[in-house]
């Protein structure tokens, strides 16, 4: 006789384990009260820090003096994320806060689908500075996966464009691009939306490339930023390293003489322009603005001929 059982039948679930910590503020110094302001999830893979999207409502309890806490949550925060990217599990068992109300709670194991799904619901069970992002991540997903669906084709090609320009001049540079956007499979690529991503890593140079774009201004800009965020945590890396590397955020925008564009839109543009560089410069990362691949290609080419 036939013996089936539960484990007889194929799943579709691929479980990964993965340590995990709450991150905690204690906004009252020598009070036990605390809040749950992220979770770090971490393995051999990588790692993915979930962290509050609510913090507004600590302007219920603490009214004036909220903007404190806010502050040292999202400075927290960001340092952690850093020490995570370089230095992994370390980070979490050797951590150092920078303000002496924010800890590290117990470590703990658990299997998920991913590390973005056991941060993101211990987070949704734990605190009360979160709402559950799980409809927007699924509504998310559902969208990366219809191939017909590309919100910002001129950001999303860039990258594949400059490849293109650079390798048909100097072939073997082509390597240095990021493994995907070789293999031209942009929908992969950005699926892996906690993932720090690098366009290209050569020699002389780190970059990532932009699109500025007039008619999807707001998430162009939305994307730049992340872009050099990420940009920050691969140079962060590097620090104490033997690599002299320029890190180079590389962004594409129109003409003033652009005849699809009007007077209004570019001076949006010059603003937005303003407003990066600055905080650019605040991270130590050079914001080079461009208007053609040729000329984002040349400056690329020029830089590692000494190669």
């Amino acid at each position: 006789m036939l013996s089936l059982s539960s484990d007889s039948f194929p799943t579709t679930l691929k479980l990964i384990r993965a340590k995990w910590a709450p991150i905690l503020l204690r906004p009252i110094l020598g009070s036990p009260e605390q809040l749950v302001i992220g979770v770090a999830a971490i393995n051999s893979e990588g790692f993915h820090l979930e962290r509050a999207n609510c913090l507004e409502r600590l302007q219920c309890l603490f009214s004036d003096a909220a903007g404190t806490a806010v502050v040292a949550a999202q400075t927290a925060l960001d340092a952690l994320s850093l020490s995570l990217a370089s230095e992994g599990y370390e980070a979490i068992a050797d951590y150092e806060p920078l303000f002496s109300g924010v800890v590290i709670g117990e470590l703990k194991e658990a299997e998920g689908t991913s590390l973005v799904q056991i941060a993101s619901t211990w987070m949704a069970m734990l605190s009360s500075v979160y709402k559950s992002q799980t409809h927007e991540l699924t509504q998310l997903v559902r969208v990366q996966s219809d191939v017909s669906i590309e919100p910002d084709k001129a950001t999303d090609r860039l990258p594949s464009l400059v490849l293109e320009y650079v390798s048909q001049r100097r072939p073997g540079l082509g390597k240095f691009f990021d493994a995907e956007i070789q293999e031209q499979n942009r929908r992969r690529r950005r699926t892996n939306i906690h993932g720090v991503i690098i366009d290209f890593a050569g020699s002389k140079i780190v970059a990532n490339f932009g699109t500025l774009s007039a008619t999807s201004y707001a998430n162009s800009v939305d994307r730049i930023k992340r872009r050099l965020w990420d940009l920050k945590i691969d140079r962060d890396t590097e620090k104490g390293t033997m690599a002299t590397r320029s890190h180079e955020m590389i962004i594409q925008h129109p003409l003033r003489n652009d005849p699809q564009i009007t007077e209004k839109q570019y001076a949006r543009i010059e603003e937005a322009l303003q407003a990066l560089e600055e905080q650019a410069d605040q991270e130590e990362i050079r914001l080079r603005p461009l208007t053609t691949v040729p000329q984002i290609g040349e400056h690329i080419l020029h830089l590692e001929a000494a190669a």
